[in-house]
């Protein structure tokens, strides 16, 4: 008995690691992007208000970066619709967007002070956008 218990909680502890994707700090020079406005994209759940501003790298996996936004984004639909912690998510090489809510910043500089280290960082909640929006490349500061 206590070794299926073992090999139970062995297995879903393996699980949930795989289905985890590693992200880490942006690389340093990596640059910022620029709504010139505040804009309002739909996704799937609903909509999103993305603020005016400077938004900055907070985070960075194998498939894009996700920069936040220089204030919470208003988010409408969601389960718990209101102000997020959240940002843009740019796919690499495609440049599709994505509305990104969690805490990745945060939890990166936790990381090292886990067992698992990143593998314990929970990535962000990425919602497709059905249309883009306008951003710019920031200048170097």
């Amino acid at each position: 008995m206590k070794n299926a218990l073992l090999c139970l909680l062995t297995g879903t502890i393996l699980s949930s690691c795989a289905s985890k994707t590693l992200i880490s700090a942006p690389d340093s020079g990596t640059l910022g992007i620029i709504l010139p406005s505040e804009q309002v994209a739909e996704h799937k759940w609903g909509k999103v208000t993305f603020p005016a501003g400077h938004y900055l790298p907070e985070a960075k996996s194998e498939t894009g970066i996700y920069y936040a936004a220089p204030e919470r984004v208003n988010t409408e639909g969601l389960l718990r619709g209101g102000r997020e912690h959240g940002g843009l998510f740019i796919q690499n090489g495609t440049g599709y967007q994505y509305l990104w809510i969690g805490q990745p910043g945060y939890q990166l500089q936790q990381a090292p002070s886990t067992i698992m280290g990143q593998w314990g960082v929970e990535t962000p909640l990425l919602f497709t956008l059905k249309e883009r929006v306008k951003i710019a490349p920031a200048g170097r500061q």
